[in-house]
């Protein structure tokens, strides 16, 4: 009998025991973990910085095949913009260098010659326009159409110029422009000379 009793008490105490353990590991709190988002800016592109940066651009006078389209648009020669302009931009700015020459219809002798360097700044408008401006220096040749000799009755002028415009940017590679131009020549003929934007450029991506 008092074996009984024992083994009785034994698993009483035995599944007290338990029961506390199971209440105690049932009373531990839950954690609640909490998410917090973040907003993280968005940062501003400024409209100085050209999306298409570090490219090179080959430009060429459009003036000679509208010439043959359209005769009513014929330029002066002594007004007339540079035929082949070639660009290297770093982000907004960058240099371009510029060259051209006319010739008589009759001998081919050279009328006018021109050679520029300019510093150039561009900004956007928007996807499409954007306008730029600079600075530059060169010389220009130009003789009188009366003659037939080259180099008699030539006038040979350093120039000082400047140079604003806004340019159409049809897609990656090609795109359109017009500039105004103002101009000091020193040399055989000084003078001050203001260009209108009466010729279109058209450039092309060469990267």
């Amino acid at each position: 009998m008092r074996q009984y009793l024992f083994i009785l008490l034994l698993v009483g105490f035995l599944s007290n025991a338990r029961a506390n353990v199971v209440a105690s590991d049932t009373s531990v709190p839950n954690k609640t973990i909490t998410v917090v988002q973040r907003t993280v800016p968005t940062p501003k592109i400024s409209k100085n910085i050209v999306v298409d940066a570090n490219n090179r651009y080959v430009g060429f006078n459009t003036s000679y095949l509208l010439q043959q389209l359209m005769p009513f648009n014929a330029i002066p020669i002594q007004q007339n913009m540079y035929g082949i302009t070639y660009r290297k931009y770093r982000e907004n700015k960058g240099c371009r260098i510029s060259m051209g020459a006319n010739l008589t219809d009759l001998n081919e002798d050279i009328q006018w010659l021109g050679f520029r360097i300019d510093r150039d700044r561009r900004k956007m408008i928007n996807n499409h326009w954007l306008y730029f401006y600079g600075a530059g220096g060169g010389f220009e040749v130009f003789q009188n159409p009366e003659k037939t000799v080259f180099f008699v009755e030539t006038e040979v002028n350093l120039v000082g110029q400047l140079h604003w415009g806004v340019e159409y940017k049809i897609n990656q590679v090609m795109s359109l422009s017009m500039e105004c131009q103002g101009t000091l020549k020193l040399g055989s003929n000084s003078s001050l000379v203001m260009r209108p934007p009466t010729v279109i450029t058209a450039h092309f991506n060469v990267n």
